[in-house]
């Protein structure tokens, strides 16, 4: 059976622009037998990645609606619509292929596009300014603790250095301090389903921080880090305690013996 013809769209981010990505982009789309039919320039409003992020709901996920508020909101961005036979899907293995090849350490996916035509269609009405105005801000309520005020100062200050922490190979977005003796390095599986925010939660009360900050820059060690996020264990019996901890969770958790004083890890609180 013949595919259907289908529209979809390939949203280049303001990292792909700031790159100078987008011909590069289109290029890989027509390669991949998909008709252009229109590349439109934009800044996404706060309605707008509202929109293409219905996924992301501000009140539970508050650490990663504010990172892609910070990261897309008024900045630069393109979307190219396409059309033709299984676009959306064909769409999504540009999308893939491009990120394998030219992908940074943060924010390295550099693209967006819908799975379904029924997501192609719902998003392309709001990319043109038509779809219905939402929020992508949490409400006053406070998150694991922490008020929301507190998580978005916290944010600012994650947002300051962002750009050039993440650019660079390996990053260091550790938390770190000077220490000696076990250290179990935490990171997250290649494939991951848990929820950014539940392993930012879950790392901070890990290492005893009531910090959102620390939560945020653990999370992002513990994804991109070389060395993933480096947990002290003062002993060798409260290593194996993390690692069952940090595996029950569902990330990966592997022991590491510190040799000197130089070794550097995010202190653990739970003594």
């Amino acid at each position: 059976m013949t595919p259907p013809t289908e529209d979809s769209f390939l949203l280049l981010k303001p990292d792909a622009l700031e790159r100078g990505l987008a011909d590069h982009a289109v290029d890989a789309v027509r390669r991949a037998g998909l008709t252009v039919t229109g590349r439109v320039p934009l800044r996404l409003t706060e309605s707008q990645v509202a929109g293409i992020y219905p996924q992301v709901d501000p009140e539970q996920r508050p650490l990663t609606a504010g990172i892609i508020r910070r990261y897309l909101i008024g900045r630069p961005a393109e979307y190219v619509r396409v059309s033709g036979r299984d676009a959306c899907a064909r769409v999504v293995e540009v999308k893939t292929a491009l990120r394998r090849e030219l992908s940074d350490v943060l924010y390295g996916n550099l693209a967006h596009s819908p799975d379904t035509p029924d997501q192609a269609a719902s998003q392309l009405l709001v990319l043109s300014g038509h779809g219905p105005r939402a929020v992508f801000t949490p409400g006053p309520r406070p998150w694991h603790g922490w008020s929301q005020e507190r998580i978005e100062a916290a944010l600012d200050v994650w947002a300051a250095d962002a750009a050039e922490v993440g650019t660079r190979r390996p990053t260091r977005w550790s938390p770190l301090e000077a220490t000696q003796g076990p250290v179990v390095r935490v990171a997250v599986p290649r494939r991951w389903v848990i929820a950014f925010d539940d392993i930012a939660a879950f790392l901070a009360r890990l290492a005893g921080r009531d910090d959102p900050g620390f939560a945020v820059r653990a999370t992002l060690a513990a994804l991109y880090d070389r060395d993933g996020l480096p947990l002290e264990a003062p002993t060798a019996a409260r290593a194996d305690a993390l690692v069952a901890q940090v595996t029950g969770f569902g990330l990966e958790a592997t022991p590491a013996v510190g040799t000197d004083s130089s070794q550097r890890v995010a202190r653990s609180g739970t003594r």
